[in-house]
């Protein structure tokens, strides 16, 4: 018999590695709860409330805060070391000034522009160099001492390598300041939204601006860097956590950090088999979905499924995850689109292309399919059940015994695909006044489908 938790307040509660079944979970409050490597087939999750509790909610909104502050720090002291070898009246710490800046300034660029994994790659190799020029000219400071020719130009040299690694930790802090603040931006966002987002940018900017103040009363000019190497950095920051909040690919790797934090305590459903589950209007926010399932789960009018982790599953691609959220595929073109396994029951798919369309096991019962575009098609195991048909061209679609047909709707079907010179072809039936009768569609395609599979 099927578990009833219908309405409870399960926050928090283990169900791991449980037999839930056709459990009934509607309307439920399941923040917290931990149905890892769960049997969830055909459990009901509608209306249900997933995610942080608050408290947890609380404490990582704090510890975004904190973390951005903190960053704030790194990027400002940064700005103050590159300012200070700009400043200094030594030629070599003029040369590694214009480093600094040259390295910051592709860093920036390619951040934007490629996205932050690309611009870390380069940041790795800019520090690399950087530590085999320090340690090369260590090297030979110490073949000087150990000459005993202690003299003058090995003292230079010293300098120089404390210059080289002044420059390199001015180019690390200021980075990770700079990937920090992005990733707690984009946290702050998926736990407690924009006005989190506002205030994290605000608690790196008032830390960076009073490193910054306190530099300039040491020297205004180094000030002054250290303040314009802090506002791009805040700037640059609050972009890339933003772009990563609305899902820019380019910026991807903050996006997965940040979730990873943030559904770090909410329901978890890892390795769950959530096969023909249905989440009719639940509000997923930091629910963990990696490793689950979804073989034809139901996602219609889901809310916040975009703050759930979902790993590289099918609801990773926007296009497909606001399908099957709305359902309104209506004159969509989706030819060649892999759509296997997926809940599109009840769908309104008319006029839609599906030209080459993998549906192979997907559920597509009650679906509107008037006049949409199966050439080519993929339907083994579809489940066509009690969906409308009439109009539809249907030319060498892979239809198999296994596909549902059971209950379809349809007048007339076309068994080619329109052209100019027969805007009509293979009308079935094939009188122009005539129609299907109930049940005549489903008995007509039964035996043709065994003689394709044979």
């Amino acid at each position: 018999m099927a578990q009833d938790y219908h309405r409870a307040k399960l926050r928090g509660k283990s169900f791991k590695g449980k037999d839930l079944a056709d459990a009934d979970f509607s309307y439920s409050d399941i923040r917290g709860a931990d149905f890892t490597d769960a049997n969830l087939k055909g459990a009901n999750f509608s209306h249900v409330k997933a995610g942080l509790q608050r408290r947890w909610a609380i404490v990582l909104v704090i510890f975004a805060l904190l973390l951005s502050a903190l960053s704030g720090l790194l990027s400002a002291i940064g700005g103050s070391l590159v300012g200070i070898l700009l400043l200094d009246n030594n030629r070599e710490n003029l040369y590694v000034g214009i480093v600094c800046l040259a390295v910051l300034s592709i860093f920036f660029l390619i951040t934007i522009y490629r996205g932050v994994s690309a611009a870390f790659g380069f940041m790795a190799l800019s520090v690399t160099c950087a530590g085999v020029a320090a340690v090369g000219w260590a090297g030979i400071v110490a073949v000087t001492w150990a000459g005993g020719t202690a003299n003058a130009g090995a003292m230079e040299l010293a300098q120089v390598v404390a210059v080289v690694v002044t420059g390199a930790v001015a180019i690390v802090a200021t980075i990770l300041g700079t990937v920090v603040i992005a990733g707690t931006v984009a946290l702050g966002g998926y736990v407690a939204g924009l006005f989190a987002v506002a205030v994290t940018i605000s608690s790196a900017a008032l830390v960076s601006g009073v490193v910054a103040i306190m530099a300039a009363r040491v020297n205004p000019i180094a000030g002054g860097v250290a303040v314009a190497i802090a506002i791009s950095v805040i700037l640059l920051s609050a972009y890339v956590g933003c772009l990563a909040l609305f899902e820019d690919e380019k910026q991807s790797i903050i996006r997965d950090l940040a979730l990873s934090m943030a559904t770090r305590y909410g329901t978890n459903f890892q390795g769950s088999d959530l096969t023909d589950a249905d989440f009719t209007r639940a509000k997923l926010k930091n629910a963990n979905l990696l490793r689950t399932n979804l073989t034809r789960t139901n996602w219609f009018e889901v809310e916040r499924l975009n703050v759930a982790a979902i790993g590289k599953c099918c609801l990773s691609n926007h296009k497909i995850r606001t399908l099957l959220v709305t359902k309104n595929l209506q004159n969509k073109n989706l030819d060649g689109w892999d759509l296997q396994g997926l809940n599109l029951r009840g769908a309104n798919l008319v006029d839609a292309s599906l030209i080459g369309t993998k549906l192979n096991n997907a559920n597509l019962q009650n679906a509107n399919l008037s006049r949409v575009n199966l050439m080519r098609s993929q339907v083994d195991n579809t489940d066509f059940r009690s969906a409308t048909l009439t109009g539809a061209f249907i030319e060498n679609w892979g239809i198999t015994p296994e596909t549902k047909l059971e209950g379809v709707q349809c007048d007339y079907i076309f068994m080619r695909v329109p052209t100019k010179d027969n805007p009509n072809p293979r009308r079935l039936p094939a009188n122009w006044e005539e129609t299907f009768q109930e049940g005549e569609f489903t008995e007509f395609f039964r035996p043709l489908s065994k003689v394709s599979q044979g």
